[in-house]
């Protein structure tokens, strides 16, 4: 977790799609409500943190009640609000949303529209599943410390068997977050036959839920009820299934070495238990420096201390795109 300096201690963050629309305003009905997620980090003052709403053209304050959604999870020190204006907003109008009491030198600012086309049907556009698998080590890995690292210390870890299992994800697709961030969603998972799984709640602009299945299953379940942060209405949609399809096997299999190998070959000292594998890729890494060097000192003789020369890190990444494509000759 990282840490802010105090002016920064409470920043309101509005409804997004992922960094890349930072800058674009948001979308809210006409008789909606302002969402905004707020952060923590360090000298977090006592109470909840007030949202003051303007309008952008106007410079008039929106009148308005707040509340806080406290049955929402929230991810380390961090609340969603909900500010709900008096009177309807006006069509087309953009409106600033900062937090009450920050100093306007770094204060962060937010902004949302208000549109009278915006489609509110809930689950009309379904949400985005994926079924993938990923890997974690089986039996204790061995570790080892690398060398020339641009980073500082570092640990590569390797063990003999990974197990591999299923992910199931769900997201709200690219057409549903501006309509989404008016609820908050659950999101219960169902084995084949309904029984549940388990439940997991999200504010539905954006906020993605996952379930993980150490083993495949023919399909993955799952049913979404939305509650309304206009007026708490509910909503339980269908139980939806998705297929495993072609996303592979689960179980416990061999590693990889032909990935980990040339990461092994980084360490100053082996692994144990991977000594043979260290051993062949320094033998190739040697190989490779002296064949730099020769080529290095072509034009200034043997011994010479002028002239062209490869630095240490340089030499280093030019050694590990050599090694690179001698396996991918193999």
């Amino acid at each position: 977790m990282g840490t802010s300096s105090p002016s920064e201690a409470c920043t309101p963050s509005i409804p997004a799609r992922g960094d890349y629309l930072a800058s674009v305003p948001r979308t809210v009905p006409l008789d909606g409500v302002v969402v905004a997620g707020v952060r923590c980090d360090v000298d977090c003052p006592e109470g909840t943190p007030a949202l003051v709403v303007k309008d952008k053209g106007t410079g008039e304050v929106v009148a308005g009640t707040q509340e806080l959604v406290a049955d929402l999870p929230a991810a380390g020190p961090e609340r969603v609000l909900v500010f709900r204006p008096a009177a309807p907003l006006a069509d087309g109008h953009t409106y600033s949303v900062t937090l009450e009491g920050q100093d306007r030198s770094d204060a962060r600012e937010a902004e949302v529209r208000a549109s009278a086309d915006l489609d509110l049907e809930v689950g009309a556009h379904a949400m985005v599943a994926s079924v993938r698998l990923e890997d974690s080590w089986y039996d204790t890995p061995s570790c080892c410390e690398i060398t020339m690292s641009a980073c500082g210390p570092e640990q590569v870890c390797v063990a003999n068997e990974v197990e591999r299992y299923v992910v199931f994800k769900l997201h709200n697709s690219e057409a549903a977050l501006d309509g989404a961030g008016q609820y908050v969603q659950t999101v219960t998972f169902l084995s084949p036959d309904g029984a549940g799984l388990g439940e997991q709640t999200a504010w539905g602009w954006g906020g993605s839920v996952e379930h993980v299945y150490m083993d495949a299953a023919p399909e993955y379940c799952y049913q979404v009820t939305y509650r309304s942060l206009i007026d708490g209405a509910t909503i339980e949609k269908e139980r939806t299934c998705v297929l495993h399809g072609d996303a592979g096997a689960t179980g416990v299999f061999p590693t990889d070495m032909e990935v980990f190998s040339p990461q092994i070959g980084r360490c100053s000292s082996p692994p144990k238990g991977f000594e043979d594998v260290w051993s062949a890729v320094r033998n190739e890494w040697a190989a490779d420096i002296r064949e730099a060097h020769e080529s290095c000192s072509v034009s200034t003789g043997r011994g010479a201390s002028s002239g062209w020369a490869l630095s240490a890190i340089g030499l280093a990444l030019a050694l590990a795109g050599r090694v690179g494509r001698r396996r991918n000759r193999r």
